[in-house]
């Protein structure tokens, strides 16, 4: 059973997105929020929709992305994970108040939604809060520019054989010979948004892989057969590569 269908309370979710405040003020937050349950594969907020307030996710998995303004190509940006959150650039912008990317829920999922206008007001009373939140921010530019910088430097197996590393890491089972299984419900064609490449590419580059003695496939996911050799391929620094774990 892939680990991404592991359940958290409400409560572990809002200590992991604040872990600066304490836990009666979590609870008052909690106390705030409206939860919100979605089936997999279910669109939770469209891109340049109206943005009424702000997500959290408190179990399950979604995927963000962007849709080419000509094309209407789809990109996918990155996952949410439990304590991760939805929504916050308009909320901080104070512009129009319209959804930046869209959100799409990848397992079964639950969220907790916070109300623009309460929300900011249980900031002002909680400032040390912000802090948690800019932290994330950080993050968030850490790994865009890292991904911007390797996506025009790095060959698309150099970021297969990344990505495939961080979803090991994160999501992985280690079997006794030493080889990871990799059980992820995402299709081939949110593998190859998420990469910025096609389909075909992404095939091509999975039976590249195969051949060299990487991975194996199959339809219940990827097993990699050699963590060291995709290490090797990928020559990723160790920060960088918790970041994209992080934001998977």
């Amino acid at each position: 059973m892939p680990k991404i269908t592991l359940k958290e309370s409400p409560a572990s979710c809002l200590a992991k997105a604040f872990p600066s405040l304490t836990d009666e003020e979590r609870g008052a937050l909690e106390r705030l929020a409206l939860v919100l349950r979605f089936d997999a594969d279910e669109l939770i907020a469209q891109e340049s929709s109206y943005c009424s307030g702000v997500y959290v996710v408190c179990q399950g998995l979604l995927y963000i992305g962007k849709y080419a303004p000509k094309t209407h190509e789809k990109r996918v940006l990155r996952f949410l994970a439990p304590g991760e959150w939805y929504g916050l650039e308009p909320f901080f912008l104070g512009r129009e108040p319209v959804n930046f990317q869209f959100a799409r829920t990848i397992v079964e999922s639950t969220l907790l939604f916070f109300d623009t206008a309460r929300f900011r007001a249980f900031l002002q009373h909680h400032p040390q809060a912000l802090f948690d939140l800019c932290r994330w921010f950080g993050r968030e530019v850490a790994m865009l520019e890292f991904k911007l910088t390797r996506e025009t430097t790095e060959s698309a197996d150099r970021n297969l054989a990344l990505l495939l590393l961080a979803l090991a890491n994160k999501y992985g089972t280690v079997n006794t010979d030493g080889s990871v299984l990799l059980e992820f419900p995402i299709t081939r064609q949110t593998m190859a948004e998420l990469l910025g490449v096609s389909v075909e590419t992404l095939m091509r580059m999975l039976r590249r892989f195969r051949e060299r003695g990487l991975i194996q496939t199959h339809r219940a996911g990827i097993k990699i057969l050699s963590k060291e050799k995709l290490e090797e391929l990928a020559r990723t620094p160790e920060l960088y590569l918790h970041i994209i774990e992080e934001t998977l």
